[in-house]
């Protein structure tokens, strides 16, 4: 019987049996389009985050341009990011920007609407990306996009150039999704411009303009005490339209519904004086607020409505004052010191004797604005800013490459 010789080194293996197959690796991430808008999706929403990614390749920016994906990126983010404040003294009106670069927004960017012969421009307000000024010499409220530098002009309703006027006014968008809009020219909005003539009995009268028809809706109005004049910037709460009335400290209430007015009374404590500091306010639960500021600290209220639609103020917080000087010893505030309101972020600006600060009413934290001469009054504007791609206020993406 004959055998196979040894050999060494040799392995004998089984016909059925086979090599050990090799564990798959992980499958390659997809490169295209959607997975790129995810990971832009969350970008910050400063004005530098969009147009710098932009400068990549030409393939983001066609994503980034896009404004399907530009209407994704601002209704994730919901509120805009605070560019700066339009600030007001006795009709000298400027812009203030307050980002650090890369995502200043420069001065001269937003300067107002050219100036005809004969104009004379103040400012009332801003809300969802818009700007609203009234031009008194020809009775006109001018409606602009500082972003994008489109301006409309609207005559003032029948009336409402009568007498010994006080204006007060809102813009609003009326699209229904809020101020997720940015660079488009001019949305469809909603105007309310408040008149107050002081004659043998003081009127207060307000009125409605809506964009998409192109008309003023009813006017309403009602008296009011001689010696109460409208106070500050209106604040938006639900579907009404909320003003201080300086003087008697009470607040006017314009309904955009109803296109009604009425006049919500003040809490009654003796916390609130009338040369106190006061600010309308929107509370947390999306109701009417008030914050008040005197030489006992800030006080919030609430207003709540009872099952029989009777209203009541409701105190919701209190701050000493040795916690607004926390932040300085030296820090004293002033009387009559709110000189702006942000709604979006829920805070004001407050004058004190070492500068300008912003309080944020929800987590109370005090941020430096200003130092220095300060103006009677400051308005926050918000607004989502990409321009360095080249569909709003001009393509800047040298002037983005030059702050970075």
């Amino acid at each position: 019987m004959s055998s196979e010789p040894h050999r060494e080194g040799t392995v004998h293996m089984s016909e059925d049996a086979t090599s050990p197959a090799l564990e798959p690796g992980p499958p390659p991430l997809p490169d295209n389009d959607d997975l790129h808008r995810e990971i832009f999706l969350r970008l910050p929403p400063l004005p530098s985050s969009l147009p710098r990614a932009s400068l990549v390749c030409k393939r983001w920016r066609r994503i980034l341009s896009d404004p399907a994906f530009l209407r994704r990126f601002r209704a994730h983010h919901r509120t805009p990011p605070l560019l700066g404040f339009f600030a007001d003294e006795d009709g000298d009106i400027e812009f203030i920007p307050t980002l650090r670069r890369p995502d200043r927004i420069p001065r001269e960017r937003f300067s107002l609407p050219r100036r005809d012969a004969g104009d004379y421009l103040s400012f009332l307000g801003c809300r969802h990306g818009l700007a609203l000024l009234i031009d008194r010499a020809r009775l006109e409220a001018v409606v602009w996009n500082p972003v994008t530098g489109s301006q409309l002009r609207v005559p003032f309703p029948p009336g409402f150039g009568q007498g010994h006027n006080v204006y007060r006014g809102a813009v609003l968008s009326s699209s229904g999704d809020g101020h997720v809009h940015g660079d488009c020219r001019l949305i469809p909005f909603k105007l309310v411009l408040v008149h107050h003539a002081d004659l043998s009995v003081a009127i207060v009268s307000a009125c409605l303009y809506e964009s998409k028809s192109g008309k003023w809706g009813n006017a309403s109005s009602m008296a009011i005490p001689h010696f109460s004049s409208l106070h500050q910037p209106g604040v938006l709460v639900g579907n009404q339209v909320y003003w201080m009335l300086l003087g008697t400290s009470d607040i006017l209430e314009f309904d955009l519904n109803g296109h009604s007015l009425a006049v919500i009374k003040k809490p009654e404590d003796a916390h609130v004086k009338s040369n106190s500091g006061l600010q309308a306010l929107r509370t947390e639960d999306n109701k009417l607020g008030l914050a008040t500021i005197s030489e006992l600290g800030i006080q919030l209220w609430g207003r709540e409505t009872n099952s029989y639609g009777v209203g009541r103020w409701a105190p919701l917080k209190t701050v000493e004052p040795d916690k607004l000087r926390s932040i300085s010893p030296s820090m004293r505030i002033r009387p009559a010191t709110i000189l702006g309101f942000d709604e979006d972020n829920n805070a004001f600006c407050i004058c004190t004797n070492i500068g300008l600060y912003m309080i944020q009413l929800g987590s109370l934290q005090f941020t430096r604005l200003f130092d220095g001469d300060m103006f009677t009054a400051y308005y926050p504007y918000t607004s989502f800013y990409t321009a360095g791609l080249g569909i709003g206020g001009g393509d800047d993406r040298a002037e983005i490459l030059n702050n970075a």
